[in-house]
């Protein structure tokens, strides 16, 4: 069923200038048409959000990115959109090109289906290949014999016939002919940011200087920080303008680690991300995954003898974990929205004239419904 107007009451209702208390918002054609005070509407929440947006995704509950059927996908995204999640960039990783060239076939058919067909979901917004252009010293989880050397031609030829839907590129920028890659992901309009990576505090400062605007997964797969050799994890640091993704599953950062880098670069250029995987939520196990043996325990998934293999939340239980840490949920709850939208150069934010974009909330930050577009999604039903 499609709803095509319906008001939505708030007690707390986060705008783009902060808190406002008792609010409802009238939905019309799938848009914001009026905000205003009251209580009187056709669902509630104690807390309403900007949908939340995650760019940084491999699957989850079952379901991989690498390998997917439209039908799955399709299933995965309204699970997503069930669990409080509003829009992804699903994210294909190093693999071997032509899986990831399926991988991408698959998101472009989706994506045309939820805009002529109204199939329901989180929106999906696009692509955001992690690789295959990274440093072999900072594999994480990738497998070395499927990383390319950077170039123009290689990426050509990785991307030719999906331009329109890649909104990002998470490379080592240090690897030689990266620098091609940069300037022809930026004539395509395409963000890059930097992952993977081994570069120096210099080749940061370079990277940076030509182009690269963001640091995947902040921590994890990259040089560490050392006091006569901070590497490019510093140098990003350094520059308010950088953007900086963080995983908040507090297994891939120790809460600690979680303050400091907050504490750094503040809710604005903090970009909350899942990084899940396809055994994210699934029951403690072992589970074959791309040839891989994945041992969830925990709740986390691990590579059998190996290093993590991606986080062990969606984005609603980040933003829990944050608020648990003294985050106020109003910032934990931007990074998990407006940062990545402003960083994708998408829309977002609640307003009159935007598109009904909203995660609904319960006083323990617990996500009660999500709306998308012209469908409200809440566990086990879309409207």
């Amino acid at each position: 069923m499609i709803i095509l107007n319906c008001l939505i009451g708030a007690e707390r209702l986060l705008t783009p200038g902060g808190w406002e208390e008792g609010r409802v918002i009238e939905i019309r054609d799938g848009r914001i048409a009026r905000i205003a005070a009251g209580t009187a509407a056709d669902f509630h929440a104690a807390v309403l959000s900007p949908g939340l947006i995650d760019p940084h995704i491999h699957g989850g509950d079952g379901f991989d990115v690498m390998h997917p059927t439209e039908e799955g996908m399709a299933a995965w995204l309204a699970g997503l959109a069930e669990a409080g999640v509003a829009a992804v960039a699903a994210s294909p990783y190093t693999a071997p090109p032509e899986v990831i060239r399926d991988s991408l076939e698959v998101i472009s058919r989706v994506m045309e289906r939820q805009k002529k067909e109204g199939l329901p979901g989180a929106r999906l917004l696009g692509a955001h290949l992690e690789g295959p252009f990274i440093s072999k010293n900072r594999l994480g989880a990738m497998e070395e014999r499927y990383v390319l050397p950077p170039g123009a031609e290689n990426c050509r030829r990785l991307i030719e016939g999906y331009e329109s839907i890649l909104l990002e590129m998470t490379l080592a920028p240090e690897e030689p002919g990266a620098d091609e890659v940069i300037r022809l992901l930026d004539s395509l309009g395409v963000r890059v940011q930097a992952g993977h990576c081994d570069a120096s505090y210099e080749e940061g400062e370079a990277a940076f200087e030509k182009g690269v605007g963001s640091v995947c997964h902040f921590f994890n797969a990259a040089r560490p920080i050392r006091h006569r050799d901070p590497g490019f994890l510093t140098a990003a640091l350094n520059r308010p303008e950088i953007y900086c993704e963080m995983i908040a599953d507090l297994v891939h950062l120790h809460p600690g680690t979680v303050r400091f880098l907050w504490n750094c670069k503040g809710f604005n250029r903090i970009i909350l991300i899942s990084d899940a995987v396809s055994t994210t939520n699934l029951p403690d196990g072992e589970y074959l995954d791309n040839g891989l043996t994945i041992v969830v325990q925990n709740g986390t998934s691990t590579v059998k003898g190996g290093g993590l293999n991606g986080g062990g939340t969606y984005l609603p239980g980040a933003v829990r974990n944050l608020v648990s840490l003294g985050v106020p949920a109003g910032e934990a709850l931007a990074a998990a929205s407006e940062s990545a939208a402003r960083w994708l150069r998408l829309e977002s934010g609640i307003r009159v004239g935007a598109e009904a974009s909203l995660t609904g909330w319960d006083s323990e930050m617990n996500p009660l419904f999500t709306f998308v577009g012209n469908h409200l999604h809440r566990k086990g039903e879309i409207l």
